[in-house]
């Protein structure tokens, strides 16, 4: 997260959004691929400030709701010797 005195910069946001999407479809993030979805990003970023604004979410709320779950510990990973698998 951005500090508070820290400059916002847009196209940065946009890039990595684009670079995502590129890797996402073709797992392929040269600079060409993400030239290629600049558009398209800045018209899906759009797409979901307006529904955020007609929903009247906030900022965190939209972070807390596009987050993906954490994984629930499993048994053996909150004890301190886990056991082995195998023989001995």
């Amino acid at each position: 997260m951005l500090q508070p005195s820290a400059p916002k910069d847009i196209e940065k946001m946009i890039e990595a959004t684009a670079k995502a999407m590129a890797l996402a479809e073709y797992r392929c993030g040269t600079p060409r691929m993400v030239k290629l979805y600049m558009d398209e990003v800045r018209k899906v970023l759009l797409d979901v400030a307006r529904a955020a604004k007609r929903l009247n979410w906030t900022p965190d709320e939209l972070v807390r709701v596009l987050k993906p779950p954490r994984r629930p510990a499993r048994y053996w990973d909150q004890q301190e010797d886990p056991p082995r698998r195998g023989g001995s």
